[in-house]
């Protein structure tokens, strides 16, 4: 055990040698995640209205405040401006106005991304439907919602709770794969050889080391996660069980990587695209059963996608398939 904790101090002391690539493999899905986290969209979107001269718009506004989810925040938070508001200025903004003598929402952007396009179109659209609703009255189609999730919960927490096992993948895998390789072009490997302690007391450190690096890389991300969204797993002790056997796999790989290749970028390059594959085919973006079944065939063959159903109720408060 003596030999054991030795040579796993001894791992620690290599970081000294691969500085910058442990900042990298460490940190980058937390910047990865704060950079996303400025472009994915909240559930309740800010719309800018100008406020409305009539009774059809205070009706539309009405309206706007409406839309939303029957377990979370509304969708649209209106902000009433002043008719003199330039689109220029403003990402979108919606008038009223007299067309033919109809009242119409005439909505424009200050913008051309796509995607909040599409969001603010979706919302008035939303809202739209909402007034024709309550003009039908009885002649409606009454819906009835049945939500599965105890509280609606914003899309970066799960974007963030799928890059949790990536995290500790990448740690894992990258810093691996760099040290063991190393080891041949430094010839250092040579000391390996010549030295009393047996191989798999080697390799079963450099494995530990690169669990707890892997543990780090996910608790790095988990705080950026916390801060950002406010929501947190329900038990740090369970997110590090799921986190452990992917830290075992990926340092696994980036370990074999290193002794086959024998050369740091082609084992560093190895490390990383498996690790970017195992996360986009692993529920990375949504749960699998909902992106087709060929998706949901080829997930079950990533590691990342099992973290995701078990770190899920962690999150969300409910089991996936229930």
């Amino acid at each position: 055990m003596k030999r054991f904790l030795l040579a796993l101090a001894n791992e620690f002391k290599f970081a000294r040698t691969a500085i910058p690539i442990h900042i990298v493999a460490i940190i980058q899905p937390a910047v990865m995640y704060l950079l996303m986290a400025t472009i994915l969209v909240d559930p309740a979107f800010p719309m800018n209205v100008i406020h409305p001269k009539d009774e059809a718009g205070r009706d539309l506004v009405e309206a706007m405040e409406a839309v939303g989810s029957p377990i979370g925040k509304p969708y649209i938070d209106v902000n009433l401006v002043q008719e003199e508001a330039k689109p220029g200025s403003l990402r979108q903004v919606v008038t009223i106005e007299e067309r033919d003598g109809q009242s119409t929402a005439v909505q424009v952007y200050g913008l051309i991304d796509s995607n909040i396009v599409k969001n603010y179109r979706n919302r008035l659209t939303a809202a739209a439907l909402h007034l024709w609703d309550i003009e039908l009255g009885n002649r409606a189609v009454t819906i009835e919602e049945y939500p599965w999730l105890p509280q609606d919960v914003p899309y970066k927490v799960y974007f963030g709770m799928a890059l949790l096992p990536m995290a500790a993948a990448l740690a894992a895998s990258i810093i691996g794969a760099i040290l063991t390789a190393q080891e041949f072009e430094r010839g250092t490997i040579l000391q390996y050889r010549l030295s009393p302690i047996s191989p798999t007391l080697i390799l079963g450190a450099r494995l530990t080391r690169l669990i707890l690096t892997g543990f780090i890389g996910a608790g790095v991300l988990l705080i950026a996660v916390g801060f950002v969204t406010g929501h947190w797993p329900a038990a740090l002790g369970k997110v590090g069980l799921i986190i452990l056997p992917i830290g075992l796999i990926t340092g696994g790989l980036g370990i074999a990587a290193g002794l086959l290749i024998q050369k740091t970028i082609p084992s560093f390059m190895i490390a990383l695209i498996t690790s970017f594959i195992s996360w986009i085919i692993g529920s990375a973006f949504g749960l699998a059963a909902g992106f087709g079944s060929g998706y949901a065939t080829a997930s079950l063959f990533t590691p990342n996608s099992y973290a995701v159903e078990l770190l899920f109720p962690l999150y969300f408060g409910d089991s996936v398939g229930k």
